[in-house]
């Protein structure tokens, strides 16, 4: 079985997460379409967020003090770095977004302020793109 995949997958999921999402695409920051072409062809990577030693064990995520972590993430959306994210059990968290190599990807990582205080600690792995599926993605609100 010979199995034909689309010769620019992360380019595509860039695309559909963010006409999905409502994110604002890349080009309208700015970008020049040739700039937004490059950065498609960026590498994908995961950010898996677990607890750190400064997470409360039995307290909801709702309570545990994530407010800058919200708007941090919510921002780098906005600037069309991420393409997915969102809460992974009841402590923790994934991220997939584009990245020029691994390093930058930590770096951003470390710049979290979850993962400054102690409430998050991460680990960034690449990601490679397999399947796309056809559903609309609709993101959830956070609860209040």
């Amino acid at each position: 079985m010979n199995i034909t995949m689309p010769r620019n997958l992360a380019g595509l999921l860039l695309s559909a997460a963010l006409a999905l999402t409502g994110a604002p695409a890349l080009a309208q920051g700015g970008a020049s379409e040739a700039e937004a072409a490059k950065q498609d062809e960026r590498p994908l990577f995961t950010i898996h967020y677990r607890a750190g030693p400064n997470w409360r064990p039995g307290v909801p995520m709702e309570q545990q003090g994530l407010v800058e972590h919200f708007y941090f993430i919510r921002d780098l959306h906005a600037r069309g770095v991420i393409l997915l994210a969102g809460p992974l059990g009841a402590d923790g968290g994934l991220i997939i977004l584009q990245a020029a190599d691994a390093g930058e990807v930590a770096k951003l990582m470390a710049s979290d302020p979850a993962v400054v205080a102690g409430l998050f600690v991460g680990e960034v792995q690449p990601f490679v793109l397999r399947f796309v599926g056809s559903k609309p993605l609709t993101p959830v609100p956070p609860r209040r």
